[in-house]
């Protein structure tokens, strides 16, 4: 069984949300209420609309049918960068030409964050995920588990309100997970 995450500090509700790709429809009228503050998963097998439903969630796909609200506000309109969405992707998105570091801090020097602060939330966030070792390191010179654990770095470090992830577990080791 395959899984998709949310970690959310703001209330999310999906109502009647429906997502056709042509003659599939992928997602199918969907009501779904995530309260601030609660860890959501959720469960299905290849093409149960698992990563859709984090795109819809995430402004990545726009609903063919229904509304998606984040704290009482309409979002379907609102596109992804203005939604403070930390995604973890299922094929982690790396920077291929960027090292970890660069891929985990870019984001927060792209928002003018004082380089001091970076270096704080940089060190922390790679110690946390135990990649600090290998922050000079590039993507193609890594596992998949530890370029999973970059992306995760990645969004942990943004600081956003909501977390989605998209098969999180799936390369990283038992220690890990």
């Amino acid at each position: 069984m395959e899984e998709g995450w949310c970690l959310s500090v703001i209330n999310i509700k999906l109502i009647g949300v429906t997502k056709r790709f042509g003659t599939i429809t992928a997602v199918d009228n969907i009501d779904l209420n995530v309260e601030r503050g609660e860890f959501f998963t959720i469960l299905g097998p290849t093409g149960a609309g698992k990563t859709t439903t984090l795109k819809l969630v995430a402004g990545l796909l726009k609903p063919d049918e229904g509304e998606i609200y984040f704290d009482g506000q309409l979002v379907n309109d609102v596109p992804p960068e203005e939604r403070d969405i930390g995604f973890v992707f299922q094929g982690y998105a790396l920077f291929p030409h960027m090292t970890v570091w660069e891929n985990v801090t870019y984001g927060l020097l792209v928002r003018g964050m004082d380089p001091e602060k970076v270096e704080r939330i940089g060190r922390e966030i790679l110690s946390k995920v135990h990649l600090l070792e290998r922050a000079d390191s590039y993507p193609h010179e890594l596992s998949g588990g530890m370029q999973q654990r970059v992306a995760l770095a990645r969004a942990l470090a943004s600081g956003s309100k909501l977390l989605l992830l998209d098969e999180p577990l799936s390369a990283l080791d038992a220690r890990l997970r």
